[in-house]
């Protein structure tokens, strides 16, 4: 059986042609790069910002953005381009995973040296803030993107399962794989 990629199994209408209804609209000379912006950066660098940290995270939605126009460039436009999107910044975001690790564990280390020396403010400050950050480091991206959609979007599983091109169940299993891990690591 021949390798698909995932760009293979994702639907896509052509640019060209009169599009159903709630499909985004999009011009005969492609979408607006401009107004796709506008609508999609600010979720998806929050999104981001939960995968990589938010110092990479303009980086990851700057990749992911230009993977995207590359698609709709091609003359295929996603029929979803917001779940298009978050999708390809979660695989942008695993692309770029190992580096994210190593200067995560710089950052932790530097946020527990300024916490013992009283420097820094808010939740930083605390021990638990250290561990919170830390144990959510440790999930997988994976991990990390059901948990933001959970919690932060306030997505059903069902929901979150679309977005991320995923089964429901598996959803659920990351989800209660990433509570656990949350539970041992701050119990």
């Amino acid at each position: 059986m021949p390798h698909t990629s995932a760009s293979d199994r994702t639907p896509t209408v052509d640019v060209r042609q009169p599009h159903q209804a709630g499909a985004h609209a999009y011009h005969h000379d492609g979408p607006d790069r401009g107004q796709l912006w506008q609508t999609h950066a600010r979720d998806l660098t929050q999104f981001a910002s939960l995968l990589v940290g938010p110092h990479d995270a303009p980086d990851v939605v700057s990749i992911a953005f230009h993977r995207v126009m590359t698609v709709i460039d091609s003359g295929r436009a996603p029929t979803n381009i917001r779940g298009y999107l978050m999708r390809t910044v979660a695989n942008v975001a695993t692309d770029q995973r190992r580096s994210a690790r190593r200067r995560q564990a710089r950052d932790l280390h530097a946020v527990a040296r300024a916490a013992d020396r009283g420097e820094s403010s808010g939740p930083e400050r605390s021990a638990l803030g250290v561990d919170l950050r830390r144990a959510v480091a440790d999930l997988s991206v994976q991990q990390r993107a059901v948990i933001y959609f959970t919690y932060w979007e306030d997505l059903d599983s069902r929901q979150v399962a679309d977005l991320l091109d995923i089964a429901p169940a598996t959803v659920r299993r990351h989800l209660a794989r990433a509570r656990l891990h949350l539970r041992r690591e701050l119990s």
